[in-house]
Parts: structure tokens; sequence; C-alpha cells
């Protein structure tokens, strides 16, 4: 049985790699894990005003990130009936997106990481770089990229 992790943030494309991921998975009836990060730098210095309101945002960020990215996710796959072939989780982390799902990786429950080519930060990744460039870089399994 495969074992898929899927990272996804809020853009079509990453709804397009997970849909890809889904539809791999239950050919064989695998397993997929879809994976939403919510970008915390462990390098932030935040004021104390900011770290007395973090709790609060943490639940914010997980609750729309569920609402918006990962139930509709779900609820696709239970209408095209790959819920009774597959096992789907869902889960909301906090980190860099590309050193999270390779950590997941490290774990040894995953046989494979499904990203998209491109997400929701053009921007940020023509100055820093692409989550997906460094997670193919990084991980500890094969990375397949859904363009």
């Amino acid at each position: 049985m495969e074992s898929l992790l899927v990272g996804i943030d809020h853009s079509q494309d990453s709804v397009r790699a997970a849909r890809f991921a889904i539809e791999r998975a239950a050919l064989t009836g695998g397993r997929v894990a879809i994976a939403h990060v919510v970008y915390w730098s462990k390098f932030a210095f935040p004021t104390t005003v900011e770290n007395e309101s973090r709790a609060g945002q943490v639940v914010l960020e997980r609750d729309r990130a569920k609402a918006e990215t990962l139930d509709p996710i779900t609820d696709w796959a239970e209408s095209e009936g790959h819920l009774d072939k597959i096992e789907l989780v869902s889960k909301v982390l906090h980190g860099r997106p590309s050193e999270v799902l390779a950590d997941l990786g490290q774990s040894g429950d995953y046989d494979m990481i499904v990203v998209a080519r491109t997400g929701e930060s053009h921007l940020r990744n023509a100055i820093f770089g692409s989550t997906v460039d460094r997670l193919v870089r990084h991980a500890p399994v094969p990375v397949v990229v859904v363009p």
C-alpha cells in the first residue's frame, strides 16, 4: 500500500496536486496525508503584543486552512467515491513548508511527497527561492512535482 504526503497551500495548482495524489492512491488502495503548512519563521522576533496574540492567530490560521483548503479537497474526494478506496487524513502544521514536508518524509511514514510546481507565493519565491526547489534538494523520499 502506497503512502503519499501532499503539501498544499491555497492555490489551485496545489488542489490539482492533491487530486493527482488521491486519484493515484485510489488505484491501489493507498493512504494520502494532505498537509497545509502555515509559514512560521523561527528567526522572527515578535513583540510582546504579537507574542500574546500568537496563540489565537494559530487557531485562526488552522481554521482558515481547514475551511478554505482541506475541507474542499476532502469533499471532492468523497463526491468522487475515492474515500471508499483510500485512507485520507489532513493536517495543518506550522514552520517553513519545505522543512516541515522534508521532516515528515524523514519519518518513514510516506513513500513519496507530492507538490504543485507553483504555489501562492510567486513574488517571495522569485526573491528567496521556491519551496519546491528546497524540498526536492532535501527530501529523503521521491518528490513528484505536478504541473
